[in-house]
């Protein structure tokens, strides 16, 4: 009967720990998605994202600062879901439901070839980090963990919560 009841209970546990594996991994796809299509974090792609989190339901919550995007807390926002205002360099203590880092790839100046001005060259990837948590009450265990993502090289990024 015990080994039954234990095969119940770690079933349990690694079906939960499943449903919100799958849905943190879609939510971070869909954030890195969004952030692509709009060109950085800016007010269309956190309404985008938004939505996708209603659609998907997802509520989980966890801090910006440590493995999730870096110890630094500079070019990083933690978006709670509501309201859907970002903080920009969030605080130690603070839990979000995802965090955004900006990591400046290129940053110069174009050259003056055929006689034009020269211009500026900006480009930027993010850093995605979601959460989700399984609690199994029976072992007293609560643990947070966290998927992260990268969007790809974007030119010209079109944020507006970061000053660099």
């Amino acid at each position: 009967m015990m080994i039954v009841v234990a095969f119940i209970t770690l079933f349990s546990g690694y079906l939960a720990f499943s449903v919100n594996y799958s849905k943190a991994y879609r939510i971070k796809d869909g954030i890195v998605q969004r952030l692509e299509k709009h060109s950085g974090p800016n007010d269309d792609s956190l309404r985008d994202i938004e939505a996708l989190i209603d659609e998907i339901g997802y509520n989980s919550l966890g801090r910006c600062v440590g493995a999730p995007v870096g110890d630094a807390t500079d070019n990083v926002i933690g978006v709670r879901e509501y309201p859907n205002q970002p903080d920009i360099n969030p605080g130690r203590d603070d839990f979000y439901s995802y965090c955004i880092r900006k990591v400046s790839s290129h940053n110069y100046e174009l050259g003056e070839s055929d006689g034009n001005n020269k211009g500026q060259l900006t480009a930027a990837y993010y850093k995605v980090a979601v959460f989700f948590s399984i609690s199994l009450p029976i072992f007293r265990l609560d643990s947070l963990f966290f998927i992260n993502g990268e969007t790809i090289n974007i030119n010209y990024p079109v944020d507006h919560f970061f000053m660099n």
